[in-house]
Protein backbone atom coordinates (compact mmCIF):
# COMPACT_ATOMS: atom_id res chain seq x y z
CA UNK A 1 0.00 0.00 0.00
CA UNK A 2 1.65 3.37 -0.66
CA UNK A 3 1.06 5.65 1.90
CA UNK A 4 -0.79 9.29 0.90
CA UNK A 5 1.71 12.56 1.17
CA UNK A 6 -0.52 14.94 3.14
CA UNK A 7 -2.41 17.99 1.26
CA UNK A 8 -0.92 15.96 -2.38
CA UNK A 9 -3.89 16.29 -4.81
CA UNK A 10 -4.93 13.46 -5.77
CA UNK A 11 -7.67 12.35 -8.67
CA UNK A 12 -8.69 9.40 -9.69
CA UNK A 13 -7.50 8.60 -13.09
CA UNK A 14 -10.20 8.59 -16.21
CA UNK A 15 -11.29 5.81 -17.98
CA UNK A 16 -9.92 6.20 -21.55
CA UNK A 17 -13.35 6.32 -23.47
CA UNK A 18 -14.41 9.14 -20.60
CA UNK A 19 -11.01 11.29 -21.52
CA UNK A 20 -11.52 10.92 -25.02
CA UNK A 21 -15.50 11.97 -24.96
CA UNK A 22 -14.06 15.03 -22.19
CA UNK A 23 -11.65 15.84 -24.58
CA UNK A 24 -13.95 16.02 -27.89
CA UNK A 25 -16.68 17.85 -25.80
CA UNK A 26 -14.15 20.02 -25.21
CA UNK A 27 -12.92 20.50 -28.79
CA UNK A 28 -15.98 20.83 -29.78
CA UNK A 29 -16.91 23.77 -27.74
CA UNK A 30 -14.12 26.05 -28.09
CA UNK A 31 -14.98 25.06 -32.13
CA UNK A 32 -17.96 26.54 -31.57
CA UNK A 33 -17.09 29.57 -29.46
CA UNK A 34 -14.45 30.58 -32.59
CA UNK A 35 -16.38 30.36 -34.75
CA UNK A 36 -19.18 32.25 -32.95
CA UNK A 37 -16.67 34.94 -33.13
CA UNK A 38 -15.31 34.36 -36.76
CA UNK A 39 -18.31 34.45 -38.20
CA UNK A 40 -19.52 38.05 -36.88
CA UNK A 41 -16.31 39.44 -37.74
CA UNK A 42 -17.02 37.94 -40.79
CA UNK A 43 -19.97 39.69 -40.80
CA UNK A 44 -18.58 43.01 -40.24
CA UNK A 45 -15.41 43.80 -41.35
CA UNK A 46 -15.20 45.32 -44.34
CA UNK A 47 -13.27 43.61 -47.70
CA UNK A 48 -9.77 43.49 -46.70
CA UNK A 49 -7.11 43.75 -49.46
CA UNK A 50 -6.80 40.65 -51.61
CA UNK A 51 -10.41 39.51 -51.28
CA UNK A 52 -12.03 41.40 -53.80
CA UNK A 53 -9.11 39.44 -55.88
CA UNK A 54 -9.92 36.07 -54.92
CA UNK A 55 -13.51 36.42 -54.84
CA UNK A 56 -13.35 37.50 -58.78
CA UNK A 57 -10.70 35.01 -59.35
CA UNK A 58 -12.90 32.33 -57.79
CA UNK A 59 -15.94 33.18 -59.63
CA UNK A 60 -14.24 33.72 -63.33
CA UNK A 61 -12.80 30.21 -62.69
CA UNK A 62 -15.77 28.70 -61.81
CA UNK A 63 -17.95 30.86 -64.62
CA UNK A 64 -15.72 31.60 -67.19
CA UNK A 65 -12.80 28.81 -66.72
CA UNK A 66 -10.33 31.57 -66.97
CA UNK A 67 -7.30 31.21 -64.83
CA UNK A 68 -5.46 33.41 -66.64
CA UNK A 69 -6.81 36.71 -64.90
CA UNK A 70 -5.03 36.24 -61.27
CA UNK A 71 -1.79 35.74 -61.48
CA UNK A 72 -1.23 34.45 -58.01
CA UNK A 73 -1.51 30.61 -58.47
CA UNK A 74 -2.61 27.75 -57.99
CA UNK A 75 -6.14 28.65 -57.81
CA UNK A 76 -8.19 25.45 -56.28
CA UNK A 77 -8.50 27.47 -53.25
CA UNK A 78 -9.92 30.53 -54.35
CA UNK A 79 -12.68 28.51 -56.50
CA UNK A 80 -13.27 26.54 -53.69
CA UNK A 81 -13.78 29.64 -51.53
CA UNK A 82 -16.12 31.16 -53.65
CA UNK A 83 -18.55 28.04 -53.72
CA UNK A 84 -20.99 29.79 -51.50
CA UNK A 85 -20.75 33.17 -53.25
CA UNK A 86 -22.33 31.51 -56.19
CA UNK A 87 -25.98 31.26 -54.00
CA UNK A 88 -25.66 35.27 -54.00
CA UNK A 89 -27.10 37.37 -56.83
CA UNK A 90 -23.22 38.46 -57.13
CA UNK A 91 -22.33 39.34 -61.13
CA UNK A 92 -19.44 39.40 -63.43
CA UNK A 93 -19.22 43.37 -64.62
CA UNK A 94 -18.07 43.81 -68.11
CA UNK A 95 -14.68 44.89 -68.25
CA UNK A 96 -12.33 41.88 -67.58
CA UNK A 97 -10.28 41.22 -70.78
CA UNK A 98 -11.04 36.95 -70.94
CA UNK A 99 -7.17 35.90 -70.88
CA UNK A 100 -5.24 38.25 -69.84
CA UNK A 101 -4.07 39.25 -66.33
CA UNK A 102 -5.46 42.68 -65.07
CA UNK A 103 -6.70 41.66 -61.61
CA UNK A 104 -5.47 45.17 -60.39
CA UNK A 105 -7.82 47.34 -62.45
CA UNK A 106 -10.90 44.71 -62.78
CA UNK A 107 -11.23 43.42 -59.20
CA UNK A 108 -11.70 47.10 -58.01
CA UNK A 109 -14.54 47.55 -60.92
CA UNK A 110 -15.71 43.87 -59.39
CA UNK A 111 -16.14 45.47 -55.84
CA UNK A 112 -17.26 49.00 -56.93
CA UNK A 113 -20.49 46.84 -59.06
CA UNK A 114 -21.29 44.69 -55.63
CA UNK A 115 -21.15 48.14 -53.98
CA UNK A 116 -23.66 49.77 -56.33
CA UNK A 117 -25.98 46.35 -56.06
CA UNK A 118 -25.97 46.19 -52.66
CA UNK A 119 -24.19 42.95 -52.44
CA UNK A 120 -20.82 44.09 -51.09
CA UNK A 121 -21.54 42.47 -47.58
CA UNK A 122 -23.61 39.61 -48.82
CA UNK A 123 -20.76 38.23 -51.26
CA UNK A 124 -17.55 39.23 -48.83
CA UNK A 125 -19.61 36.69 -45.75
CA UNK A 126 -20.47 33.99 -48.37
CA UNK A 127 -16.83 33.79 -49.23
CA UNK A 128 -15.45 33.90 -45.59
CA UNK A 129 -17.77 30.82 -44.76
CA UNK A 130 -15.41 28.30 -45.98
CA UNK A 131 -12.37 29.57 -44.17
CA UNK A 132 -14.05 29.61 -41.30
CA UNK A 133 -14.94 25.86 -42.00
CA UNK A 134 -11.23 25.53 -42.47
CA UNK A 135 -10.11 26.51 -39.21
CA UNK A 136 -12.38 24.34 -37.33
CA UNK A 137 -11.86 21.17 -39.80
CA UNK A 138 -8.04 22.14 -38.86
CA UNK A 139 -8.57 21.48 -35.03
CA UNK A 140 -9.80 18.41 -35.71
CA UNK A 141 -6.92 17.39 -37.52
CA UNK A 142 -4.45 18.60 -35.00
CA UNK A 143 -6.73 16.59 -32.54
CA UNK A 144 -5.99 13.76 -34.42
CA UNK A 145 -2.38 14.43 -35.09
CA UNK A 146 -1.52 14.95 -31.54
CA UNK A 147 -3.93 12.04 -30.45
CA UNK A 148 -2.06 9.26 -32.54
CA UNK A 149 1.48 11.19 -31.40
CA UNK A 150 0.57 11.90 -27.51
CA UNK A 151 -2.56 10.23 -27.21
CA UNK A 152 -6.38 12.20 -26.13
CA UNK A 153 -4.71 15.09 -24.26
CA UNK A 154 -1.95 15.74 -26.41
CA UNK A 155 -5.03 16.05 -28.91
CA UNK A 156 -6.51 18.26 -26.92
CA UNK A 157 -3.52 20.79 -26.40
CA UNK A 158 -3.24 20.94 -29.92
CA UNK A 159 -6.35 21.86 -30.74
CA UNK A 160 -6.90 24.03 -28.06
CA UNK A 161 -3.67 25.67 -29.10
CA UNK A 162 -4.93 26.82 -32.37
CA UNK A 163 -8.39 27.38 -31.22
CA UNK A 164 -7.51 29.84 -28.85
CA UNK A 165 -5.48 32.07 -30.54
CA UNK A 166 -6.56 35.12 -31.83
CA UNK A 167 -3.69 35.09 -34.42
CA UNK A 168 -5.91 32.22 -36.25
CA UNK A 169 -9.23 34.07 -34.95
CA UNK A 170 -8.32 37.27 -36.86
CA UNK A 171 -7.26 35.43 -40.31
CA UNK A 172 -9.31 32.67 -39.81
CA UNK A 173 -12.48 34.35 -40.81
CA UNK A 174 -11.08 35.95 -44.46
CA UNK A 175 -10.81 34.92 -47.78
CA UNK A 176 -7.56 34.01 -48.14
CA UNK A 177 -5.07 31.07 -48.99
CA UNK A 178 -2.57 30.77 -46.55
CA UNK A 179 -5.26 28.72 -44.43
CA UNK A 180 -6.37 26.49 -47.34
CA UNK A 181 -2.28 25.95 -47.60
CA UNK A 182 -2.29 24.81 -43.56
CA UNK A 183 -4.65 22.56 -44.30
CA UNK A 184 -2.83 20.96 -46.95
CA UNK A 185 0.50 20.89 -44.96
CA UNK A 186 -1.37 19.29 -41.68
CA UNK A 187 -2.66 16.27 -44.20
CA UNK A 188 0.67 15.50 -45.55
CA UNK A 189 1.37 15.34 -41.94
CA UNK A 190 -1.00 13.08 -40.85
CA UNK A 191 -0.32 10.70 -44.47
CA UNK A 192 3.76 11.07 -43.84
CA UNK A 193 2.72 9.63 -40.37
CA UNK A 194 0.56 6.97 -41.67
CA UNK A 195 3.37 5.69 -44.10
CA UNK A 196 5.95 5.87 -41.09
CA UNK A 197 4.08 2.84 -40.04
CA UNK A 198 2.01 1.45 -42.75
CA UNK A 199 4.30 0.67 -45.74
CA UNK A 200 2.06 -0.49 -48.31
CA UNK A 201 0.75 1.21 -51.70
CA UNK A 202 -2.43 2.47 -50.11
CA UNK A 203 -0.57 5.14 -47.58
CA UNK A 204 2.28 5.59 -50.58
CA UNK A 205 -0.90 6.68 -52.99
CA UNK A 206 -2.29 8.69 -49.72
CA UNK A 207 0.75 10.54 -49.17
CA UNK A 208 1.12 11.23 -53.22
CA UNK A 209 -1.88 12.94 -52.68
CA UNK A 210 -1.13 14.72 -49.22
CA UNK A 211 1.39 16.40 -51.42
CA UNK A 212 -0.50 17.11 -54.67
CA UNK A 213 -2.75 19.08 -52.18
CA UNK A 214 -0.46 20.70 -50.89
CA UNK A 215 0.96 21.64 -54.62
CA UNK A 216 -2.20 22.59 -55.72
CA UNK A 217 -2.94 25.05 -52.61
CA UNK A 218 0.48 27.27 -52.96
CA UNK A 219 3.61 27.74 -54.91
CA UNK A 220 5.37 27.27 -51.28
CA UNK A 221 4.52 23.56 -51.75
CA UNK A 222 7.32 22.75 -53.98
CA UNK A 223 9.45 23.36 -50.61
CA UNK A 224 7.77 20.63 -49.26
CA UNK A 225 8.20 18.30 -52.46
CA UNK A 226 12.52 17.23 -51.55
CA UNK A 227 10.97 17.35 -47.70
CA UNK A 228 8.39 14.20 -48.15
CA UNK A 229 11.55 12.41 -50.83
CA UNK A 230 13.82 13.43 -48.47
CA UNK A 231 11.74 11.78 -45.18
CA UNK A 232 11.08 8.29 -46.95
CA UNK A 233 14.36 8.33 -48.27
CA UNK A 234 15.65 8.43 -44.54
CA UNK A 235 13.69 5.94 -43.53
CA UNK A 236 13.53 2.81 -46.85
CA UNK A 237 17.38 4.20 -48.20
CA UNK A 238 17.27 2.45 -51.63
CA UNK A 239 14.00 0.86 -50.65
CA UNK A 240 12.53 4.23 -51.11
CA UNK A 241 12.74 4.93 -55.08
CA UNK A 242 9.70 3.58 -56.40
CA UNK A 243 7.68 4.69 -53.72
CA UNK A 244 9.30 8.09 -53.89
CA UNK A 245 8.41 8.13 -57.48
CA UNK A 246 4.92 6.79 -57.26
CA UNK A 247 3.93 9.78 -54.79
CA UNK A 248 5.80 12.56 -57.16
CA UNK A 249 3.66 10.70 -59.88
CA UNK A 250 0.61 11.14 -57.58
CA UNK A 251 0.68 14.56 -56.68
CA UNK A 252 0.98 15.41 -60.24
CA UNK A 253 -1.64 14.03 -61.34
CA UNK A 254 -3.25 15.79 -58.34
CA UNK A 255 -1.71 19.57 -59.52
CA UNK A 256 -3.05 18.91 -62.99
CA UNK A 257 -6.50 17.15 -61.86
CA UNK A 258 -6.97 20.58 -59.70
CA UNK A 259 -6.50 22.65 -63.01
CA UNK A 260 -8.59 20.17 -65.01
CA UNK A 261 -11.17 20.95 -62.75
CA UNK A 262 -11.75 24.35 -63.50
CA UNK A 263 -10.68 24.26 -67.19
CA UNK A 264 -10.13 21.16 -69.13
CA UNK A 265 -8.42 23.30 -71.61
CA UNK A 266 -5.35 23.12 -69.39
CA UNK A 267 -5.42 19.43 -70.25
CA UNK A 268 -6.28 19.62 -74.03
CA UNK A 269 -3.68 21.92 -74.73
CA UNK A 270 -0.66 21.41 -72.67
CA UNK A 271 2.45 23.09 -72.93
CA UNK A 272 4.27 22.59 -70.44
CA UNK A 273 4.96 19.37 -67.96
CA UNK A 274 3.39 21.25 -65.44
CA UNK A 275 0.03 23.33 -66.21
CA UNK A 276 0.68 26.40 -68.13
CA UNK A 277 -1.39 28.65 -65.68
CA UNK A 278 0.71 26.69 -62.97
CA UNK A 279 3.96 28.01 -64.56
CA UNK A 280 2.93 31.30 -65.48
CA UNK A 281 2.73 32.31 -61.68
CA UNK A 282 5.96 31.02 -61.20
CA UNK A 283 7.32 33.36 -63.16
CA UNK A 284 4.79 35.86 -62.18
CA UNK A 285 6.59 35.18 -58.45
CA UNK A 286 10.00 35.63 -59.28
CA UNK A 287 9.64 38.95 -61.19
CA UNK A 288 6.83 40.86 -59.09
CA UNK A 289 8.87 43.42 -57.11
CA UNK A 290 8.93 43.04 -53.36
CA UNK A 291 7.25 45.60 -50.95
CA UNK A 292 9.99 48.32 -50.42
CA UNK A 293 9.14 48.63 -47.30
CA UNK A 294 9.20 46.16 -43.54
CA UNK A 295 7.95 47.68 -40.13
CA UNK A 296 8.07 45.55 -36.55
CA UNK A 297 8.76 46.56 -33.47
CA UNK A 298 9.34 50.06 -33.94
CA UNK A 299 12.13 49.14 -36.19
CA UNK A 300 11.80 50.09 -40.51
CA UNK A 301 13.37 48.69 -43.40
CA UNK A 302 13.30 48.27 -47.18
CA UNK A 303 13.23 44.66 -48.13
CA UNK A 304 13.46 41.29 -46.20
CA UNK A 305 14.73 40.81 -42.79
CA UNK A 306 14.77 37.11 -40.96
CA UNK A 307 14.10 38.14 -37.75
CA UNK A 308 10.53 39.55 -38.90
CA UNK A 309 9.15 36.87 -39.31
CA UNK A 310 10.05 35.12 -35.05
CA UNK A 311 9.13 38.79 -34.44
CA UNK A 312 5.52 38.52 -35.54
CA UNK A 313 5.12 35.47 -33.73
CA UNK A 314 6.49 37.21 -31.00
CA UNK A 315 3.74 40.07 -31.12
CA UNK A 316 1.04 37.87 -32.52
CA UNK A 317 0.83 35.54 -30.39
CA UNK A 318 -0.48 35.45 -27.04
CA UNK A 319 1.84 35.15 -23.79
CA UNK A 320 0.40 31.84 -22.49
CA UNK A 321 0.28 30.61 -25.74
CA UNK A 322 3.57 31.43 -26.83
CA UNK A 323 4.72 30.15 -23.52
CA UNK A 324 3.14 26.91 -24.26
CA UNK A 325 4.74 27.07 -27.40
CA UNK A 326 8.29 27.57 -26.45
CA UNK A 327 8.29 24.78 -23.65
CA UNK A 328 6.10 22.49 -25.17
CA UNK A 329 8.65 20.86 -27.55
CA UNK A 330 11.35 20.56 -24.87
CA UNK A 331 9.47 18.00 -23.39
CA UNK A 332 9.92 15.88 -26.70
CA UNK A 333 13.01 14.06 -24.81
CA UNK A 334 10.71 12.46 -22.45
CA UNK A 335 9.17 10.46 -25.25
CA UNK A 336 9.70 7.01 -26.40
CA UNK A 337 12.70 7.17 -29.14
CA UNK A 338 10.10 5.85 -32.09
CA UNK A 339 7.55 8.77 -31.12
CA UNK A 340 10.29 11.17 -31.50
CA UNK A 341 11.63 10.62 -34.58
CA UNK A 342 7.67 9.91 -35.82
CA UNK A 343 7.38 14.03 -34.38
CA UNK A 344 10.84 15.08 -35.90
CA UNK A 345 9.53 13.69 -39.36
CA UNK A 346 6.14 14.81 -39.58
CA UNK A 347 5.83 18.32 -37.27
CA UNK A 348 9.79 19.55 -37.11
CA UNK A 349 11.21 18.80 -40.72
CA UNK A 350 8.47 20.35 -42.70
CA UNK A 351 7.51 22.97 -40.66
CA UNK A 352 11.23 24.19 -40.18
CA UNK A 353 11.50 23.89 -43.95
CA UNK A 354 8.79 26.14 -44.38
CA UNK A 355 9.84 28.86 -42.04
CA UNK A 356 13.74 28.68 -43.65
CA UNK A 357 11.73 29.26 -47.20
CA UNK A 358 10.46 32.62 -45.70
CA UNK A 359 12.98 33.63 -44.14
CA UNK A 360 15.43 33.47 -47.43
CA UNK A 361 12.38 35.39 -49.14
CA UNK A 362 12.03 39.63 -49.59
CA UNK A 363 8.31 39.81 -48.84
CA UNK A 364 7.80 40.25 -45.12
CA UNK A 365 4.55 40.48 -45.09
CA UNK A 366 2.51 39.23 -42.85
CA UNK A 367 2.71 36.83 -40.12
CA UNK A 368 -0.36 34.36 -42.02
CA UNK A 369 2.79 32.88 -44.11
CA UNK A 370 3.32 30.70 -41.23
CA UNK A 371 0.29 29.74 -40.29
CA UNK A 372 0.82 25.96 -41.81
CA UNK A 373 4.14 26.06 -39.28
CA UNK A 374 2.20 27.51 -36.54
CA UNK A 375 -0.36 24.31 -37.04
CA UNK A 376 2.09 21.94 -36.78
CA UNK A 377 3.52 23.69 -33.77
CA UNK A 378 0.49 23.56 -31.48
CA UNK A 379 0.80 19.67 -31.91
CA UNK A 380 4.40 19.87 -31.09
CA UNK A 381 4.10 21.80 -28.52
CA UNK A 382 1.53 19.92 -26.83
CA UNK A 383 4.48 17.35 -25.75
CA UNK A 384 3.72 19.26 -22.42
CA UNK A 385 1.23 16.69 -21.27
CA UNK A 386 4.29 14.16 -20.84
CA UNK A 387 5.43 16.29 -18.02
CA UNK A 388 2.27 16.51 -16.21
CA UNK A 389 0.68 14.00 -14.14
CA UNK A 390 -2.81 12.58 -14.63
CA UNK A 391 -4.66 14.45 -12.07
CA UNK A 392 -3.11 17.93 -13.72
CA UNK A 393 -3.46 17.02 -17.34
CA UNK A 394 -7.63 16.97 -16.22
CA UNK A 395 -6.92 20.27 -14.31
CA UNK A 396 -4.75 21.92 -17.00
CA UNK A 397 -7.71 20.94 -19.45
CA UNK A 398 -10.48 22.71 -17.68
CA UNK A 399 -8.20 25.72 -17.17
CA UNK A 400 -7.38 25.92 -21.16
CA UNK A 401 -11.11 26.03 -21.78
CA UNK A 402 -12.04 29.21 -19.74
CA UNK A 403 -8.35 30.66 -20.58
CA UNK A 404 -9.40 30.01 -24.21
CA UNK A 405 -13.39 32.05 -23.83
CA UNK A 406 -11.09 34.90 -22.27
CA UNK A 407 -8.36 35.41 -24.79
CA UNK A 408 -10.89 34.92 -28.21
CA UNK A 409 -13.00 37.18 -26.25
CA UNK A 410 -11.14 39.91 -25.27
CA UNK A 411 -9.71 40.15 -29.29
CA UNK A 412 -13.31 40.45 -31.02
CA UNK A 413 -14.35 41.71 -32.48
CA UNK A 414 -10.95 43.54 -33.75
CA UNK A 415 -9.12 40.36 -33.68
CA UNK A 416 -7.26 41.08 -37.33
CA UNK A 417 -5.78 43.87 -34.99
CA UNK A 418 -4.86 41.86 -32.42
CA UNK A 419 -1.62 42.30 -30.62
CA UNK A 420 0.04 40.63 -27.40
CA UNK A 421 0.71 42.80 -24.35
CA UNK A 422 3.12 44.36 -24.15
CA UNK A 423 3.35 44.79 -27.56
CA UNK A 424 0.13 47.23 -27.66
CA UNK A 425 -1.20 49.51 -29.00
CA UNK A 426 -0.69 47.68 -32.18
CA UNK A 427 0.13 50.06 -34.83
CA UNK A 428 3.41 51.14 -33.04
CA UNK A 429 4.46 47.66 -33.96
CA UNK A 430 3.13 46.38 -36.31
CA UNK A 431 1.79 47.21 -39.73
CA UNK A 432 0.15 45.86 -42.79
CA UNK A 433 -2.14 42.35 -42.19
CA UNK A 434 -0.38 41.68 -39.01
CA UNK A 435 -2.77 44.83 -38.05
CA UNK A 436 -4.45 46.67 -41.13
CA UNK A 437 -5.25 45.13 -43.88
CA UNK A 438 -8.75 47.65 -44.57
CA UNK A 439 -10.81 45.56 -42.82
CA UNK A 440 -12.61 48.90 -40.79
CA UNK A 441 -13.37 50.88 -44.34
CA UNK A 442 -17.41 51.35 -43.41
CA UNK A 443 -16.43 51.82 -39.66
CA UNK A 444 -14.22 54.50 -41.02
CA UNK A 445 -17.20 55.65 -43.75
CA UNK A 446 -19.43 55.95 -40.55
CA UNK A 447 -17.06 58.10 -38.68
CA UNK A 448 -16.55 60.60 -40.59
CA UNK A 449 -20.25 61.70 -41.45
CA UNK A 450 -19.91 65.67 -40.64
CA UNK A 451 -16.12 65.39 -39.76
CA UNK A 452 -14.67 66.41 -43.38
CA UNK A 453 -11.76 64.94 -42.26
CA UNK A 454 -8.07 63.95 -43.59
CA UNK A 455 -7.83 60.95 -44.94
CA UNK A 456 -5.17 58.85 -46.17
CA UNK A 457 -6.92 55.33 -46.87
CA UNK A 458 -4.99 51.76 -47.18
CA UNK A 459 -7.42 49.20 -48.81
CA UNK A 460 -8.47 46.90 -51.50
CA UNK A 461 -8.58 47.84 -55.26
CA UNK A 462 -11.86 49.82 -55.10
CA UNK A 463 -11.79 51.75 -52.02
CA UNK A 464 -10.05 55.25 -51.60
CA UNK A 465 -10.29 57.88 -49.09
CA UNK A 466 -12.75 59.65 -52.06
CA UNK A 467 -15.40 57.06 -50.51
CA UNK A 468 -15.19 58.42 -47.47
CA UNK A 469 -17.89 61.30 -46.55
CA UNK A 470 -16.64 64.49 -46.76
CA UNK A 471 -13.22 63.34 -46.95
CA UNK A 472 -10.06 65.62 -48.23
CA UNK A 473 -6.51 64.07 -49.43
CA UNK A 474 -4.21 64.06 -46.75
CA UNK A 475 -1.60 63.54 -48.83
CA UNK A 476 -2.15 66.47 -50.96
CA UNK A 477 -2.40 68.63 -47.88
CA UNK A 478 0.43 71.07 -46.40
CA UNK A 479 0.42 70.29 -42.77
CA UNK A 480 0.71 74.09 -41.80
CA UNK A 481 -2.78 74.06 -43.40
CA UNK A 482 -4.40 71.11 -41.11
CA UNK A 483 -6.60 71.74 -38.03
CA UNK A 484 -9.63 69.46 -37.21
CA UNK A 485 -10.18 65.57 -37.84
CA UNK A 486 -7.19 63.15 -39.40
CA UNK A 487 -7.57 59.59 -39.82
CA UNK A 488 -4.63 57.63 -41.42
CA UNK A 489 -3.96 53.94 -41.99
CA UNK A 490 -1.66 52.34 -40.02
CA UNK A 491 -0.22 50.42 -42.98
CA UNK A 492 0.79 53.81 -44.63
CA UNK A 493 1.81 55.84 -41.54
CA UNK A 494 4.61 53.17 -40.94
CA UNK A 495 5.61 51.65 -43.86
CA UNK A 496 4.10 52.47 -47.67
CA UNK A 497 3.93 56.01 -46.95
CA UNK A 498 6.09 56.49 -44.29
CA UNK A 499 8.07 59.06 -45.05
CA UNK A 500 5.13 61.26 -46.85
CA UNK A 501 3.89 60.87 -43.35
CA UNK A 502 6.66 61.05 -41.15
CA UNK A 503 6.05 64.30 -39.54
CA UNK A 504 2.13 62.85 -38.36
CA UNK A 505 4.18 60.26 -36.45
CA UNK A 506 5.30 62.89 -33.80
CA UNK A 507 1.86 63.31 -32.80
CA UNK A 508 -0.43 61.54 -30.47
CA UNK A 509 -3.44 59.83 -32.33
CA UNK A 510 -6.72 60.68 -30.02
CA UNK A 511 -8.37 57.14 -30.64
CA UNK A 512 -8.42 54.23 -33.54
CA UNK A 513 -11.17 52.95 -35.45
CA UNK A 514 -10.92 48.79 -34.97
CA UNK A 515 -7.36 49.37 -33.91
CA UNK A 516 -6.24 50.10 -37.76
CA UNK A 517 -7.33 53.54 -38.98
CA UNK A 518 -5.15 56.27 -36.41
CA UNK A 519 -7.71 59.20 -35.61
CA UNK A 520 -5.89 62.47 -34.67
CA UNK A 521 -7.77 66.15 -33.67
CA UNK A 522 -5.60 69.04 -34.64
CA UNK A 523 -6.50 72.63 -32.63
CA UNK A 524 -3.64 73.97 -34.44
CA UNK A 525 -2.28 73.52 -37.28
CA UNK A 526 1.00 70.75 -37.13
CA UNK A 527 4.39 71.50 -38.16
CA UNK A 528 6.10 69.12 -41.00
CA UNK A 529 9.27 68.47 -39.28
CA UNK A 530 10.02 65.20 -39.48
CA UNK A 531 9.02 62.38 -36.66
CA UNK A 532 10.41 59.16 -35.47
CA UNK A 533 10.41 55.74 -37.22
CA UNK A 534 7.30 54.84 -34.15
CA UNK A 535 4.22 56.48 -34.25
CA UNK A 536 3.51 58.30 -30.78
CA UNK A 537 1.44 56.91 -28.04
CA UNK A 538 -1.82 57.42 -27.76
CA UNK A 539 -3.03 60.76 -26.04
CA UNK A 540 -3.50 61.93 -22.72
CA UNK A 541 -6.76 64.20 -23.86
CA UNK A 542 -8.38 64.70 -26.78
CA UNK A 543 -6.10 67.13 -29.28
CA UNK A 544 -3.44 65.83 -30.58
CA UNK A 545 -0.17 67.32 -30.15
CA UNK A 546 3.60 66.65 -30.79
CA UNK A 547 5.24 64.11 -28.50
CA UNK A 548 8.52 63.57 -29.95
CA UNK A 549 10.71 64.76 -32.50
CA UNK A 550 12.22 62.48 -34.96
Amino acid sequence: MTAEVPGELRLRPLRPRTLRRLAIALVVLLGALSAYLMLGQARDDSPTFDEPVYVSAGLLALREHDLAYNAEHPPLAKAIATLPVLLTGATLPPGHVAGTNDEQSYSAVFLREQRRAGLLGEVTFASRVVPVLTVLVLAGLLFLLGRQLLGTSGGLLAAALWLVSPLVLGLGHLDGVDLPFALAVVVLAGALLHRRHHDDRRSTVLLGVALGLCLATSMLGLVLVPVVLGVLLVQRRRAAIVPGLVVLAVAWVVLWASYAVLDVAVVTSPTWLLPTPYVDGLRYLATVPPPSNGYLLGVAWTGGRWWFWPGSILVKVTTPVLLVLLVGPVAWRYAERTVRRDAFAVLAVPGLALVAALMLSSRDLGVRYLLPTFALWCVGASALVLVLRPGLVRIASGAAAVVAAVLLLASAPHSLAYTSPPFTPAYRVATDSNVDWGQDFDSLRSWAVGLSPYVDWFGPRGTSWTDVPGARDLLAADPATITGWVAVSATHLTSDHADRLSWLRAYCPVGTIGGSVLLYRFATPPTADPGPTAPAPPCSGDVSVRTAAG
